[in-house]
């Protein structure tokens, strides 16, 4: 058979003749004819000039004037049938005569000399037209280039079908080598190996790559139907025996996935694939197929199963698996009558940890509780996590609501308390909110949304504790999503909300010193709602931010109209709640209230209740707290008593003003231990050199032991309430001048009659 490379050359054999075709015969015609006409020219030119040359002789004195002569002379001697132009040209080149007419650019042009006794005189010019002679090579060369173009395919269609039969032969066998090389790369890559079995033999055909899945020797194992058969696993063997015989009888392709031992003892899984061989007369040969290694794909198939259905960090039931399991617990009480119990629980302030320690910290976190949950309760009960920090248990076959209570309150002990985690401790707490099955819930959505109010009221009364449904929860954790949503739109709108302000008296002089600012909210509905109310649904809402930013701009906003106007006293103290220092940034909060406003720090008076301190990371507190400082602005310990109360705290953070909670002042002057408690709060802020103010004094007596204990200063009901703005600085006034117009520095020296709010003013 041709190469195609021998068929190219002599396609290209077949070109040569056709191009020579096409072009010698008009190049061979092109030169003869114009050798002729170059002859018949130069023959013209030559006998002109020889018939000149005479006339010329026998005029040479005025032949140069005798133009029509000679024109005539020219003339007769032409042939008809020439379409030339004849010139007579001086020896300067200068046209004398010039008889015909042009024969256009395109011309052939000879010339002779015109010779009189010996002497030259001129010469004599020809020129013939070359534009025929161009389209006759034109029309030769068409017909030559035909006969070329005919030549050329009628020798090489034959050429061309061949090279491309040649050609797709090549391209058939190296596809076939290519996918053949594919197949063996694909069955190496796949971990495929094929088989056959002919029912006249008793040896199976194993494709190399059978015995490197399997790890066999070719020499040492020799691979018969029953050799093989023992190779599989004692479950699957039968299995494998049926598919075949199925395969066999119907003539089916058929799949199984097995086990078959390797040459190194461990079971791996195969997937084995049988068909049916026939010859041609249609009868059974026998069987043939492929081995599959499946073991990655079964134990990824194991794996995504276990991620589909387990949280990955901490490897519990995750959400899934949690509502699998519930639904199949609540048909097993149903249909028993056995008792379970749902504990869902969250990690108290696990936010914080989060925000302020870093995510890492709170995966640990997550990790070491579910420790800790998995070590407390065994096996014997299902946990899961369903998110975030909240977990789910499932107490199953329980005796009692008490003995689902018993073990909440043990998880509660387990978890609550110092947690050291990469040498960071962390405080950590739980709640928990347990639903019994099936009497509080016979779907798992019932369950969780029964279990999520007991958890809600949990972190409501306190945190750190469990509480169990109750019918009524659930009206009334409705009419607290609704305040917090008509506490949210009251921030937007600005309206209902409002800023009192209650002074606080210097009881060295009796004089107003100052103002905190206590927010108030009056609902378009349930009227005048007790901060007592709504400062917790502003919490557990996350409101509580917003909240705090609105009050402190309000505030500030109003002791910079009160310092305009030339009040006295325009200080100001305002409550931030600890969610400020931990979820924002109340640095930034505070620098950008001052900087708009313009009042000076100094008059900003920050009060921060105690349980900023229980929460995690000193250093966070000591940061913000002392960029609050740098700023100028003072600092208060609100409520100090009732709280953490750290002494160490107290000497490392800088805070300007000791408050004094109100349970210490209320009936001091009936109680000498009470006197003596609050002789040793008041020595400890001087001690420290922190201002003392007492809150909530309601008695002249009350006010009188803490004159004689040195507090420094004092608010309560005794010298008034709070109060709008406008009324604020009235009652200031009014205390000014009592307190000017007495002997005793002190506007109610008498008895509660005198105070300036009547025997009726009550704290709040």
């Amino acid at each position: 058979m041709s190469s195609p490379l021998k068929i190219t050359l002599r396609i290209r054999v077949a070109f040569a003749i056709a191009f020579a075709i096409a072009m010698i015969p008009p190049v061979a015609y092109g030169l003869v004819s114009y050798r002729y006409l170059n002859s018949q020219v130069l023959f013209i030119a030559n006998m002109q000039t020889a018939k000149v040359s005479k006339y010329i002789y026998a005029h040479e004195a005025l032949w140069q004037y005798q133009k029509v002569r000679l024109a005539e002379l020219i003339e007769l001697h032409v042939p008809q049938s020439t379409d030339s132009e004849q010139r007579i040209l001086d020896n300067d080149g200068k046209s004398l005569l010039t008889v015909g007419e042009s024969p256009g650019r395109l011309q052939l042009v000879r010339s002779a000399p015109i010779i009189v006794s010996d002497r030259t005189v001129g010469r004599f010019a020809v020129a013939i037209p070359l534009a025929p002679l161009v389209l006759e090579l034109l029309v030769f060369s068409f017909f030559s280039i035909l006969l070329a173009i005919a030549a050329y395919f009628a020798r090489t269609i034959p050429l061309r079908k061949l090279d491309h039969a040649v050609r797709q032969l090549e391209d058939s066998k190296n596809a076939l080598e290519q996918r053949s090389g594919q197949l063996i790369e694909a069955q190496n890559m796949g971990k495929i190996g094929d088989w056959t079995y002919n029912f006249d033999g008793v040896e199976l055909r194993w494709s190399d790559e059978i015995y490197r899945l399997l790890g066999y020797d070719r020499d040492a194992f020799h691979p018969t139907r029953k050799s093989v058969i023992e190779l599989c696993s004692s479950q699957d063997r039968g299995r494998l025996l049926e598919t075949q015989t199925e395969v066999v009888r119907h003539g089916v392709i058929r799949s199984i996935d097995i086990k078959v031992r390797r040459a190194d003892g461990e079971y791996g899984h195969f997937a084995i694939t049988t068909r049916l061989r026939t010859d041609d007369h249609g009868r059974k040969t026998g069987i043939y197929g492929t081995i599959q290694d499946i073991t990655d794909r079964k134990e990824a198939a194991e794996q995504l199963e276990k991620l589909a259905f387990h949280d990955p960090l901490t490897g519990l039931a995750n959400r899934t698996l949690f509502h699998r399991r519930i639904d199949e617990v609540l048909r097993r009480c149903a249909r028993t009558g056995e008792i379970s119990a749902l504990l869902l629980l969250d990690l108290d302030r696990f936010k914080d940890v989060n925000d302020t320690l870093g995510h890492a910290v709170g995966d640990a976190l997550l990790v070491k509780v579910a420790h800790l949950l998995a070590r407390t309760l065994g096996n014997a009960h299902f946990i899961a996590r369903l998110g975030g920090d909240e977990f789910a248990i499932l107490l199953e076959g329980v005796t009692s609501l008490e003995e689902s209570e018993r073990i909440a309150g043990e998880i509660v002990t387990v978890i609550s308390g110092m947690t050291v985690l990469d040498r960071i401790e962390v405080t950590v707490g739980t709640s928990i909110g347990i639903a019994l099955l099936p009497d509080h819930g016979v779907t798992s959505d019932n369950l969780l949304r029964n279990a999520d109010l007991a958890l809600y009221r949990a972190k409501e009364e306190g945190r750190g504790r469990y509480k169990v449904f109750e019918a009524g929860m659930n009206e009334a954790v409705q009419q607290k999503v609704a305040l917090a949503l008509d506490l949210r739109n009251a921030l937007v709108s600005q309206e209902g909300l409002s800023v009192h302000y209650q002074p606080q008296v210097d009881l060295s002089t009796g004089r107003v010193i100052g103002y905190e600012a206590l927010i108030r909210w009056n609902h378009p509905v349930y009227g005048n709602v007790p901060p007592t109310v709504f400062i917790p649904i502003a919490e557990s809402s996350h409101l509580i931010c917003d909240l705090g930013n609105w009050v402190l701009r309000q505030a500030v906003l109003q002791a910079k109209r009160w310092l305009d106007a030339g009040a006295p006293t325009p200080a100001v103290a305002v409550n931030v709640s600890a969610a400020q220092i931990w979820n924002s940034d109340l640095v930034s909060d505070v620098s950008s209230v001052l900087a708009e406003t313009g009042l000076p720090p100094h008059l900003l008076c920050l009060e921060l209740t105690e349980s900023l301190l229980m929460d995690q990371n000193e250093s966070r507190v000591r940061n913000v707290l002392k960029c609050l400082k740098e700023f100028g602005v003072s600092l208060a310990l609100d409520d100090f008593g009732t709280g953490y109360s750290s002494l160490g705290y107290l000497t490392q953070l800088p805070f300007d003003k000791l408050k004094i909670d109100r349970v210490f002042i209320n009936g001091v002057n009936n109680s000498e231990r009470s006197t003596e408690l609050l002789r040793g709060i008041i020595a400890l802020g001087r001690g420290l050199r922190m201002t003392t103010i007492a809150e909530g004094a309601e008695t002249q007596e009350e006010v009188a032991v803490l004159r004689e204990l040195g507090c420094d200063q004092v608010q309560g009901f005794y010298f008034a309430k709070p109060v709008p703005a406008e009324e604020a600085l009235a009652c200031t006034l009014r205390l000014d001048a009592i307190a000017m117009a007495i002997d005793v520095p002190h506007p109610a020296k008498a008895n509660p009659q005198n105070s300036p709010l009547g025997p009726d003013a009550r704290y709040s």
